[in-house]
């Protein structure tokens, strides 16, 4: 046989070799891996378990969904809305207003569309020194806009709660 017809089967040998080998190591890994778990779960006794579970007091994992602020609470505010609210000004369509915290004030406008609003506080934020930050366009039923001026930011975030548009302003 020639040097030259050697060389096809030296190849093919050689990739043969590699792919025994790729195919055997992930076996063997997680045949170790197997084993370290096996050895972590029975070096740990079973009242160190339990205890990990019933350190926590009942009261705390109860409290955890509760302190965050359900979001289909700013869909629904109630109240007389204001005509500004943190130096933003609330649109005089709104029929209903609520801050929720220092930070959060929301509203329900009547006979507009997202368009409206989104056009609103490009107008309004922009002749009161605001710089657009970023502008995302749903359509003429939902959005989201972004304000800056100096160390401030002011979040809008617009959708339509049938027959309503709903505002919600995030001021930071």
């Amino acid at each position: 046989m020639s040097r030259i017809n050697k060389i096809p089967y030296l190849v093919v040998l050689v990739l043969a070799s590699l792919a025994c080998g790729l195919i055997s190591n992930p076996l063997n890994d997680a045949q170790n891996l197997a084993s370290t778990a096996e050895a972590l779960a029975t070096s740990q006794p079973l009242t160190t378990l339990q205890a990990m579970a019933s350190s926590m007091p009942l009261s705390t994992l109860e409290a955890l969904p509760s302190s965050i602020p359900a979001f289909a609470q700013y869909l629904n505010p109630t109240g007389t809305p204001v005509k500004q609210w943190n130096n933003i000004p609330i649109m005089p369509q709104a029929t209903a207003g609520q801050e929720f915290d220092k930070n959060t004030y929301s509203f329900k406008a009547s006979g507009v569309t997202a368009t409206d609003v989104q056009t609103f506080y490009s107008d309004q934020l922009k002749n009161l020194g605001w710089t657009s930050s970023f502008s995302a366009q749903g359509g003429t039923t939902s959005g989201g806009m972004l304000y800056t001026k100096g160390s401030n930011t002011v979040t809008i975030v617009v959708t339509t709660v049938d027959p309503d548009v709903v505002v919600i302003l995030v001021y930071q």
